[in-house]
């Protein structure tokens, strides 16, 4: 029996402890239950194709039994017919990444994202995605706008890191402005130590204390920290989560399949403030994300994901 059809099957013992009649959790089970999202990179493949399949990728998320959807750029679509068609599935949309469209225009034909994040997230350029989809995430009725990353050079220094902080803060007063906060999405690199300090350390102490962060916990299990110890010591400062597992083998996973104990993250999170969780595919050759999605939320679901039991 694999680990996740052992976590899957435990948790339908505790399915037990429902009230009858009510789908809702006994006292004594003590799970909260917490709305899931997908973050519709996910659906990156279809949503491309103009308007209709975007469309569509919004409905085969919410057939899945997703709640809400963090998109990664509306892709021209205007944030009004987004937020309508949302509406319309009975879909939350609580927050936005920015800068994934920018990044998509500067990427090169052959050439590397890399180039492409280090031409848009410089720190000029990071006040600048601010100004451009602040008002975005606004109309589309979010309350966070996510930074969705770094550029690498922005991580070659303490000094770079700094500069860097110092752009977020200016974008987290286009934010306020605009009546919504600022939320800043790590890698790797935020998590790992430069120069013999813990980067993430760093960003928490030169930020304004209003911004807050998403961990993604594959990309703070790759860095080699705790993602769990990550929300009992900063809490505060965590507002959003991207769920997906790292294999000891060192590769990104659907949920359930590495070595990430999410049960302890849903323990944790009850330490954060109306927190927000997404799941995130990652793609691959002969990879079905609409597939992988579908056993993301099968095997969230029962550990106390999602409004519905």
């Amino acid at each position: 029996m694999s680990r996740r059809e052992m976590l899957l099957s435990s948790a339908a013992l505790a399915g037990a402890a429902l009230v009858p009649g009510t789908g809702a959790l006994a006292a004594d089970e003590k799970t909260r239950r917490y709305p899931l999202g997908i973050q519709f990179f996910t659906f990156n493949a279809l949503a491309i194709q103009g308007w209709t399949k975007f469309s569509e990728a919004m409905g085969i998320a919410r057939n899945l039994g997703y709640e809400e959807i963090q998109f990664a750029g509306l892709m021209g679509n205007s944030p009004e017919l987004v937020r309508k068609r949302a509406d319309e599935l009975g879909l939350r949309l609580r927050t936005l990444h920015i800068g994934n469209d920018q990044v998509r225009a500067f990427w090169a034909p052959g050439g590397s994202i890399v180039d492409a994040q280090d031409a848009v997230y410089t720190p000029t350029g990071i006040v600048q995605v601010a100004r451009v989809n602040v008002p975005i995430a606004r109309d589309l009725g979010c309350k966070w706008a996510v930074v969705a990353g770094s550029g690498a050079r922005n991580m070659q220094s303490l000094a770079a890191v700094k500069q860097m902080c110092a752009a977020l803060n200016q974008a987290h007063e286009i934010a306020a402005q605009a009546g919504i906060g600022l939320s800043y999405h790590g890698h790797r690199p935020e998590f790992s130590v430069l120069e013999g300090e813990n980067v993430f350390d760093v960003m928490l102490r030169e930020t304004h204390p209003a911004i807050r962060f998403e961990l993604d916990v594959a990309w703070v299990a790759a860095a080699g920290a705790d993602p769990v110890a990550l929300i009992e010591r900063h809490a505060a400062r965590i507002v959003s989560f991207h769920l997906k597992d790292w294999t000891a083998q060192g590769k990104a996973a659907t949920a359930g399949d590495g070595s990430i104990d999410f049960k302890a993250i849903h323990r944790a999170a009850a330490k954060i403030d109306d927190p927000i969780f997404n799941v995130e595919c990652e793609g691959g050759q002969n990879v079905d994300l609409t597939e992988q999605a579908r056993r993301a939320i099968d095997y969230l679901r029962p550990l106390g994901w999602t409004m519905k039991v």
